[in-house]
């Protein structure tokens, strides 16, 4: 069970946020959710478990449970966060169900994050720092095996949007930098940090490491369009534990032209980026990537609109540094991609149609002749929608086909199905009910495979602050016998939900 629930007293605003599950023992983290963040003007507070956004480089979304706040008096920016990052958990090969399942150790991690800043949407620079550290004693000691070891870890970064020429000219500058220990339980000394008072603040040993990260984007706008530049650089394995994810290693730059023409019935887009990886130069390959796309949008009559679209992806590795590179293992792979859609509608005060046509083609294309057999890919994608609507009735009536079809490894995969949707809003809008079913056949090399069947019935009722949705679905999938060998099996099920929610 999930919810949002925002209350209002006296004109502060709690936004509340929950997740209740029976699934909480078998997750190693909390999965049981508790949290509200109530403001009122200028200030906010965090409570419970809450994810924060002060940096893309410092404190950026991981999730806590603690406390915070945010600050907004005047042009000023403040915000401050403490909280648990992680609960400890010990490890364990054998879960609470009896089965083999191995549980990955963690150690309780308890982090702050500070941010100061001045400014206002569009013209501001913010300072962020961010400290982490994981307590060594609160779990049992981790096998080797884990590989899990206690960190440490600080990290600062600067983020500032600044523009000239009453913002035509406007820059985001994003820049970050990480001090990660990656293992407390090594003594100090025999690190290449040596900056005076740096270890009050961290543990510094042989398994400490510092990394920089930043993106830099500028933007110039033109009466009738403009053009965007971005570069982007992240030192290789660069982490902060504010953070879940990191794309590191990677430097590339990116530039994006658009204009209109015609009064804006032709728009046109584009974008062109280069990327490479190998930043230390220490891999045995280095991968180079290119990206390009291109749009087209026009409106040639006011119910009548035609969209283009293609891009491009290449990817190709080349020999680094050490004799381990080998040609018949390269990657060198072009992904092309084309789209196009034609959208007809014409309405009147008693009746609306509308007629959409949309199609996409897409290509991987290895240019290794070792790998191709094994990775060239191809897929045709086309649909057809007509929608009428009874704006007076307040009945909507949705019809559609789709045919995907799929060739990969010597494979041919095809669907073909068609789709219903009716709907009507009764006694003003209080009762929507809605009827929908679809049907899709599948071929397997030339020969069926089976068929999906879903059908499904919405009612919905409002009343007052309170609302009611009933939901109920029936679906059908039957399997034929795949070319492979493979039998799988044909079932039928019927599933319902009920939704309430109420506002005060």
């Amino acid at each position: 069970m999930s919810g949002s629930p925002i209350i209002t007293v006296y004109g502060v605003a709690m936004p509340f946020s929950l997740v209740v599950s029976e699934q909480e023992r078998r997750f190693s983290q909390p999965f049981n959710q508790y949290g509200v963040s109530p403001y009122y003007k200028w200030a906010k507070l965090h409570l419970g478990y809450r994810n924060i956004r002060f940096s893309n480089y410092t404190l950026g979304g991981a999730n806590f449970w603690g406390t915070g706040v945010e600050l907004t008096p005047g042009r000023w920016r403040i915000g401050a966060v403490y909280g648990r990052f992680n609960r400890a958990v010990n490890e364990d090969t054998v879960s609470l169900e009896g089965r083999s399942q191995y549980v990955r150790p963690t150690y309780r991690r308890v982090g702050y994050a500070l941010k100061l800043g001045y400014g206002k949407p569009g013209d501001y620079v913010d300072m962020t720092f961010f400290k982490a550290t994981d307590d060594v004693k609160s779990i049992q000691a981790p096998s080797r095996q884990s590989l899990v070891t206690p960190m440490e870890n600080i990290a600062a970064g600067i983020h500032s949007q600044f523009g000239f020429w009453k913002h035509k000219l406007t820059f985001d500058i994003d820049l970050g930098a990480s001090l990660l220990t990656r293992n407390l339980l090594l003594s100090r000394g025999n690190s290449r940090f040596t900056i005076q008072g740096l270890d009050k603040l961290i543990w510094i040993n042989e398994s400490t490491a510092f990394f920089t990260a930043g993106q830099v984007a500028a933007n110039y706008q033109l009466r009738q369009g403009g053009i965007g530049l971005v570069y982007q650089r992240i030192d290789p394995d660069y982490q902060s534990l504010g953070s879940y994810f990191f794309q590191n290693d990677l430097e590339q730059i990116t530039i994006n032209p658009r204009y209109s023409f015609l009064a804006g019935r032709l728009n046109l887009s584009g974008s062109y980026g280069v990327s490479r990886d190998n930043l230390s130069g220490l891999r045995g390959f280095t991968t180079h990537r290119t990206v390009g796309s291109a749009a087209l949008s026009f409106i040639p009559a006011p119910a009548l609109q035609v969209n283009l679209g293609y891009s491009n992806f290449g990817l190709g590795q080349f020999r680094g540094f050490g004799d381990a590179f080998n040609d018949s293992l390269a990657v060198s792979v072009i992904n092309a991609s084309y789209t196009g859609s034609v959208a007809y509608r014409l309405s009147s005060r008693q009746m609306s149609h509308g007629l959409t046509l949309s199609g996409t083609y897409q290509n991987t294309n290895d240019q290794n002749q070792y790998t191709r057999q094994y990775t060239a890919a191809s897929s045709d994608l086309a649909s057809l929608t007509y929608n009428l609507t009874w704006p007076v009735q307040h009945i909507n009536a949705t019809v559609s086909g789709s045919y995907v079809a799929i060739e990969s490894y010597g494979r041919n995969i095809a669907n073909v199905g068609i789709a219903l949707n009716l709907g009507r809003q009764w006694f003003n809008g209080k009762l929507r009910t809605t009827l929908n079913h679809s049907n899709q056949k599948r071929t397997a090399n030339g020969q069926a495979d089976g068929q999906f069947i879903s059908t499904g019935l919405s009612v919905a009722i409002r009343q007052g602050k309170q609302n009611l949705t009933v939901n109920g679905f029936y679906v059908y999938n039957q399997y034929g016998f795949q070319a492979d060998g493979l039998q799988f099996r044909t079932f039928a099920e019927l599933r319902g939900n009920l939704l309430y929610g109420i506002s005060f």
